[in-house]
């Protein structure tokens, strides 16, 4: 927060730096000359003419101006200013200021008549007055009737109220350019703070991807963005000078961060409520929204570039903001009523305060009122966010917790008995037919093979390299026990470098052995063992197949410890890789098919997928 509070500053300070602050109350008897002008003013088609709008038939027509008056984009307005109840004798020369509009023609008395100035934000030259307003010079002799001036107003491009002009004391339009005032550093201030705010958590939110490599965060950090690039972007000091030089490029950047914005918000709660397991109807429903947003930008960017189409504009972006109202609060009902986790109430508050701030900024016409809102929704957001890390280190520990039970649990059942009881049987029988030789190398590799299991046990992973060659010392020793060699091949991507990546220890072995044993041992003829290693940017796949018997004949063979072994080595060793594969994927991390040609059995193939984990270099 203090951080915020400094980078407002320091943008205070850069823009106000070198330009003298005027008090409010300095050269008072100038602003006194100064003012509303008194007007009524009368709508009508695009086609009417000054002398049609002074004929006495259409001079009952004229109304007074209310608060509420909002300029149509199809309507043409007349305004007709009098002055007869104001001093203008006190210079030769005053300025009439109308607030930002596209199109303004002034109507006045000239030497031979009634003559026209045409000025507006889509006419002007870029150096022509200031960026804030539409200036006019005029004299009181240029006054119609003595009393009154006349203006065309049409305004296409952006919603805005009917007001009345000002006039002005040329020597205040000339403090206007040179002086800030009081009034002018307390307008800018909001603004000031709120892109100090949005960029302080923009950053934060970066910083803390880096550290827990969470999306959420990039989605969050391009929401904020859009935020700043929106709202900030309003800040006179910036969008005003740039607007003056390039309008309709301005008008269609307004309009459409708009657009961008709510796409923004719409992906960030996506993966915030984490909606596609949590809210599957509300997914779907937000991913609609997406693509109905993006042809609003596509009518919108057709609709102001044609020119004749642009005041079908104004009415599309108010559709577009109203349709995403009524998205809202149905989101809202189908959150409350589907939600299992607190933390989608900081979504739904944060959203509240952003809607209400929307609501009144487009009824008040005050984008402030929107500020508001989305600096109270963004706090709120990082509540959230704060309390989704607490979560995830609360989850993260129990995974640990978990897997060091289950890691335990799986090397107690990693090697069968039965295979440990064989294999020493294995020994004594080739003993026993004096082929010492064989003896010998048996019991070098399996007594190095049990001291990698115990060496490895202590770890939370190893190098796929470890594994893969403890994997071909367990079946080298099968080889040599069931005395009935079998093909055993592996097969890995060009130019792969088992080392660089790690899993968890002994993770591959339980579906190795029940191939072996239940596959391959029991088949008559030709056998092969194959283990096949894909990698990809986030995933790696290893599949081990066989051309055994199939699951569907081994189990009728199988004896009732070879069953319960397996049963709890393959449970404890599926659950080792959910828990090491969670938050990282939601699909079905192991995958058994059972082969088949001409519709007989044909062997087993198992395809595990585990999360890439590589050494730090």
């Amino acid at each position: 927060m203090h951080l915020g509070m400094r980078m407002s500053g320091l943008l205070l300070v850069l823009i106000f730096a070198g330009t003298p602050l005027l008090a409010d109350d300095t050269f008072e008897d100038f602003f006194s000359q100064s003012g509303w002008v008194p007007m009524q003013y009368l709508s009508t088609d695009k086609k009417a003419t000054l002398a049609e709008i002074t004929n006495p038939a259409n001079v009952d027509g004229f109304r007074e101006i209310t608060p509420k008056v909002v300029i149509s984009p199809r309507k043409t307005y007349w305004l007709r200013l009098d002055f007869s109840a104001i001093d203008l004798s006190e210079v030769d020369e005053w300025v009439l200021r109308f607030s930002l509009l596209d199109e303004v023609t002034l109507y006045s008395l000239g030497p031979d008549g009634i003559i026209f100035r045409e000025s507006g934000k889509m006419k002007r030259p870029p150096d022509e007055g200031p960026y804030h307003a539409i200036d006019f010079t005029f004299r009181e002799s240029e006054l119609i009737e003595g009393r009154y001036l006349y203006a065309r107003i049409n305004h296409v491009f952006r919603k805005m109220i009917l007001t009345q002009p000002r006039y002005f004391h040329p020597f205040i339009v000339e403090l206007d350019e040179k002086y800030y005032t009081r009034d002018d550093l307390r307008y800018y201030t909001p603004y000031l703070l709120f892109i100090g705010g949005m960029l302080l958590m923009f950053f934060y939110s970066l910083g803390i991807y880096f550290m827990h490599r969470d999306m959420l965060f990039i989605y969050y950090s391009i929401y904020l963005l859009a935020l700043v690039l929106y709202l900030g972007m309003r800040l006179p000091l910036i969008f005003g000078p740039l607007e003056q030089r390039f309008p309709l490029t301005m008008v269609l950047y307004n309009d459409l961060i708009q657009v961008v914005v709510n796409i923004s918000y719409l992906i960030f709660a996506n993966f915030f409520l984490k909606a596609k397991t949590n809210f599957p109807l509300l997914y779907k429903a937000i991913r609609y929204a997406i693509v109905f947003l993006l042809l609003t930008m596509v009518l919108q960017l057709a609709f102001i570039l044609s020119g004749s189409l642009a005041y079908a504009e104004a009415y599309l972006i108010n559709f577009e903001r109203y349709f995403m109202i009524v998205f809202t609060l149905t989101a809202w009902v189908h959150i409350l009523l589907n939600h299992k986790s607190r933390i989608v109430f900081f979504l739904l508050i944060g959203s509240f305060f952003f809607l209400v701030g929307g609501i009144a900024a487009m009824q008040l016409n005050d984008i402030k009122y929107m500020m508001m809102g989305t600096s109270i929704e963004v706090f709120v957001f990082s509540l959230g966010m704060g309390y989704r890390i607490k979560l995830w280190e609360k989850e993260k520990q129990s995974i640990e917790n978990e897997m060091n039970k289950v890691r335990l649990s799986a090397l107690r059942a990693q090697m069968n008995p039965h295979f440990i009881f064989n294999s020493l049987n294995a020994i004594r029988a080739y003993v026993i037919s004096n082929d010492t030789r064989k003896a010998s190398d048996y019991l070098n590799k399996f007594s190095y093979l049990i001291r990698l299991i115990l060496q490895y046990s202590s770890k939370d992973t190893i190098s796929l390299r470890e594994e893969i060659d403890s994997l071909s010392l367990y079946v080298e020793l099968e080889q040599l026990r069931f005395r009935e060699n079998f093909n055993f091949e592996l097969i890995t991507p060009p130019g792969f470098k088992a080392e660089q990546y790690r899993l968890p220890p002994l993770i591959l072995q339980p579906y190795v052995e029940n191939a072996i044993i239940h596959g391959v041992a029991p088949k008559k003829g030709e056998k092969k063992l194959e283990i096949k290693i894909e990698t990809g940017k986030t995933n790696l796949w290893i599949s081990i197949r066989d051309n055994g018997i199939g699951r569907s004949l081994s189990r009728k063979k199988k004896d009732y410890q070879g069953l319960q072994h397996e049963s709890m080595a393959m449970s404890l060793t599926s659950k080792r890789i959910d828990l090491s594969a969670r938050q990282k994927t939601k699909e079905n991390n192991i995958l058994v098919t059972d082969l088949q040609e001409e519709g007989l059995p044909a062997g087993t193939e198992v395809c595990i997928k585990l999360p890439v984990q590589k050494n730090k270099i």
